[in-house]
């Protein structure tokens, strides 16, 4: 039951899988309110919505991290250790609207950008607790509709913790790698860019663009966090680093370090 409630808090504080869920069928719907950079390296802020998915078919789990689907396709028995591997898809929101600077708005909108690959990770429950759990996951994911035409990897290490039945937090470090198309795309100046908006020209290869840090807690409203009400909510911090933040976008029209935070209501069935 604990290994489920690890599970639970980590699905509904938008991180990847941290722990296997009961053999039962199950599913949690969930709709929050969250506050994020208007684009990556932004000093601006806007709402958006957070919707959650996250269930568990024929001994199957799948969940929802922000705009991306995981499908985990390794059935685990009820050891420690829980092997997770998939595919994954989801939707590149970045500089497509809302854009809270006049000069990086000048460099135009981009198109939605569909993103799908695939995610391996390991979790071993029992550490200072016997319902604890630590969990390295690593995603892949590549553009499929030609918008920035290159990958992302996104290792990230979770600790979750349950305090009781009702309550549980959570715990989180990660990074993000790009290639060349994908800093090109949301991070370079072209000549036609520099003099619609001011900003200088600016060009850059892949390599490490960020590192984050997150926290998150659950608590049940009714019944417990494996079925009823909840609540949820949470909070982190990002890092741009390297030639990433020296871009104009970042450097001049933004801050290196943003912030992000949602709170939510979530009904498991």
């Amino acid at each position: 039951m604990y290994k489920s409630l690890a599970f639970t808090v980590a699905m509904l504080t938008a991180v990847p899988a941290a722990a296997q869920l009961q053999d039962r069928n199950s599913l949690t719907l969930g709709v929050g309110l969250g506050t994020i950079p208007s684009y990556e390296g932004s000093n601006n802020y806007r709402m958006i919505p957070a919707p959650l998915v996250r269930g568990r078919v024929a001994g199957f789990n799948f969940n929802t991290v922000r705009t991306h689907l995981y499908f985990d396709a390794w059935r685990d028995g009820p050891g420690k250790l829980d092997v997770q591997i998939g595919p994954v898809i989801g939707a590149n929101l970045n500089r497509t609207a809302r854009i809270g600077d006049a000069r990086v708005r000048a460099l135009g909108t981009l198109d939605i950008a569909v993103e799908g690959g695939g995610f391996v990770g390991l979790s071993r429950t029992g550490l200072a607790t016997p319902f604890d759990s630590l969990s390295f996951v690593v995603s892949y994911q590549q553009d499929l509709t030609d918008v920035h035409d290159s990958h992302i990897i996104r290792p990230q290490i979770t600790y979750t913790r349950p305090l009781d039945l009702k309550t549980a937090v959570r715990f989180g470090v990660g990074a993000e790698i790009v290639g060349a198309g994908y800093a090109r795309t949301y991070f370079g100046v072209t000549p036609a860019g520099a003099g619609a908006s001011g900003l200088p020209e600016y060009r850059l290869g892949g390599g490490l663009k960020d590192v984050n840090l997150s926290a998150g807690v659950t608590r049940a409203l009714s019944g417990t966090l494996l079925k009823g009400w909840s609540a949820f909510g949470a909070v982190g911090a990002s890092r741009v680093l390297g030639d990433f933040a020296d871009s104009p976008v970042v450097r001049l029209a933004g801050e290196e370090n943003t912030f992000f935070g949602s709170v939510g209501l979530a009904y498991s069935f």
